[in-house]
């Protein structure tokens, strides 16, 4: 019996031992292909920001931005705007962007992408998308404001608010 339980017990260790090493070679192999995979699918994210202009957009929407803010606080001198613009960097913007990316769509889809925006459409949608981004944030801006003051509005009319 002590026999059996001896053999069973070194059978057991050698197969474990074995498979062990089995498995943490194709885990090797397979973090070295996932790491090549990942290398790939970031490198397409990154492809896809610069061919769909993520960069320039986001400088299109800080500049309006900022013009807002600007002739709203009259008294704030063009060298802090100047400065303020300055300190922006995009590139480490869009770094944090690769993950949002990567966490939402596959390489495959990431692809797919890609090769929607080589076609016409895909093309033509790159080049109006600024207009249409900037249009509907100012539809957003006016809807906003509307919005804010019927809250207050209401929020006046039943009590909750007084205006000083």
């Amino acid at each position: 019996m002590k026999i059996k339980l001896f053999v069973s017990t070194l059978l057991l260790s050698i197969f474990t031992t074995f498979n062990g090493v089995a498995v943490a070679q194709t885990l090797n192999n397979v973090n070295i292909l996932s790491s090549n995979q990942e290398t790939e699918k970031i490198n397409n994210i990154k492809k896809l920001l610069e061919i769909t202009g993520t960069k320039q957009i986001s400088q299109q929407i800080t500049t309006q931005m900022l013009a807002n803010m600007k002739s709203n606080l009259p008294q704030v001198p063009q060298k802090f705007w100047d400065s303020l613009q300055e300190e922006i960097n995009y590139d480490e913007m869009l770094e944090q962007i690769i993950p949002i990316y990567s966490k939402y769509f596959t390489n495959e889809e990431i692809k797919g992408m890609l090769d929607f925006y080589e076609t016409p459409l895909g093309k033509k949608t790159i080049r109006v998308m600024p207009q249409i981004m900037q249009e509907s944030v100012q539809i957003g801006q006016t809807y906003g404001k509307k919005v804010a003051e019927r809250v207050i509005n209401k929020l006046e009319a039943e009590g909750y608010l007084r205006r000083p």
